[in-house]
């Protein structure tokens, strides 16, 4: 039978509570016996301590105490331990009694009235003082092993009757308290649960209330991240999926266009119409290759010839290349470079692709008139950056500007090729190094800076 985590609960606070009750009732009963006895003995002290002062206050001594506690009993009966025992003089519990200077006023074992007991004896008494000064001295018998007598029995019984009932109670109580704790604690477990079942049977995206900060609560909020994180990887991979199908079917149409016209006689193949041809498989090409790129790097079989080099070496390899296609567009190229002497270990071809991207970026998004500048510095790490002056990020699109097929603007972005996996590529190549790539910017119309940071390599 599969138990519910309801039962499971209800049953653990009901375990809990029978071993706290039966630790509470062996330890009363183990302690019960000797409180009885001790409550006793301390009537007997109360009692004979009163009379003692009542008789001290009367007489100016402890003389003839005796005959005044007892009453009728003979000199004879007093020397008799046995009779002081027995009923109606009820002095269980005590050995005997010796005034302030250790004369014995009520024998014990061992001494008669009138004997001298050693101070090392009475002195482990209980004092009996009236005005601040001690009179006599009570002998408490330390092992207390005397019956008690019925209404002290049925005291004793009550008291056991009464730790049963209240053991009654409080499983009772701990039964109920369980089903209501339950409840509280599965009330979030179940909404979890139905949550959890909807987003299986497709219905990704999921709310549920967080109604405290503790561990379920951590594990409410967790759950509510995770749903709003494969929700929007939904809706980028649906919107992946239209991209794709855009950038691939636009190509096929202009080319399956261009062979229908030459099948049909209506067009004569010129070198006009294989530049318009060949730059439509050149795109298809590269899309495809980005793809490739990114399952490489996602499945970790993409090679990486490092190697020891200047990171400087990389800006100036970037700048001869795209120099000229700067200044074609009416936009400044600046190389700026840190001299100081570092060497960075990383895959050139790599890098090189990278730095490509971001400047091709760069240069895509700069108006006429404006500036990229490639710079290196020189810290704890190396800092290669790209900057430029064009249409900046918005701070709403900062935090996604790395992940693929993302669109700042789909009607900037929306042209052959520009599916949004530049970047995306550029972030699995450095991660794939040990490279860390990130953006910045001021927001829209303040330019935007992308900024990788490398180890520098110890060993050169």
């Amino acid at each position: 039978m599969k138990k519910s985590l309801r039962l499971k609960l209800i049953v653990s606070y009901l375990a809990v509570a029978f071993f706290t009750i039966l630790a509470v009732i062996a330890v009363i009963r183990l302690t019960s016996d000797q409180s009885i006895r001790q409550m006793v003995v301390d009537r007997q002290v109360e009692s004979l301590s009163t009379a003692l002062t009542t008789y001290y206050r009367e007489k100016g001594s402890l003389k003839g105490f005796q005959r005044y506690y007892f009453g009728f009993l003979t000199v004879q009966q007093y020397q008799n331990p046995r009779i002081l025992s027995d009923k109606p003089y009820d002095l269980r519990g005590l050995r005997g009694l010796v005034d302030n200077n250790g004369e014995v006023l009520l024998p014990f074992s061992g001494y008669r009235i009138g004997d001298q007991v050693p101070s090392r004896i009475f002195l482990e008494g209980e004092s009996v003082k009236l005005d601040g000064e001690t009179i006599a001295w009570i002998i408490i018998d330390k092992e207390r092993e005397f019956a008690l007598n019925p209404e002290e029995e049925r005291f004793q019984e009550r008291i056991n009757l009464a730790i049963a009932w209240g053991s009654a109670a409080g499983m009772v109580l701990a039964v109920l308290i369980g089903v209501l704790l339950a409840g509280n604690v599965l009330k979030p477990i179940r909404r979890l649960t139905e949550a959890s079942v909807s987003m299986a049977g497709g219905k990704i995206r999921q709310q549920v209330p967080v109604s405290s900060t503790d561990e379920i609560g951590q594990l409410t909020a967790s759950f509510n991240t995770m749903s709003e994180e494969l929700s929007r990887v939904e809706s980028q991979r649906m919107q992946m999926t239209a991209d794709i199908t855009h950038d691939l079917s636009t190509p096929l149409q202009i080319i399956s266009g261009y062979i229908e016209l030459l099948e049909n006689g209506e067009l004569e193949l010129n070198k006009n119409h294989l530049d318009i041809i060949r730059t439509e498989l050149e795109h298809l090409h590269r899309l495809v290759g980005d793809l490739t790129t990114l399952s490489q790097v996602d499945a970790g079989g993409i090679e990486l010839v490092e190697e020891v080099i200047n990171p400087n070496s990389l800006l100036e390899n970037i700048w001869n290349t795209y120099e000229l296609m700067a200044q074609k567009a009416g936009i400044t190229l600046k190389l700026e470079i840190d001299d100081t002497q570092a060497f960075i270990k990383v895959d050139e071809g790599r890098m090189i692709q990278i730095l490509k991207n971001l400047v091709e970026n760069a240069l895509r998004h700069t108006p006429d008139g404006g500036q990229v500048t490639l710079s290196s510095k020189v810290a704890q790490t190396v800092e290669l950056s790209v900057s430029d002056t064009g249409q900046g990020i918005d701070a709403a699109d900062l935090p996604f500007i790395f992940d693929r097929f993302y669109q700042v603007d789909k009607a900037r972005t929306g042209g052959k090729g520009k599916m949004g996996l530049g970047l995306a590529i550029c972030q699995a190549l450095a991660e794939a190094q040990g490279v860390k790539l990130r953006a910045e910017s001021e927001g829209l119309g303040k330019g935007s800076r992308f900024i990788l940071s490398i180890p520098i390599d110890k060993k050169e």
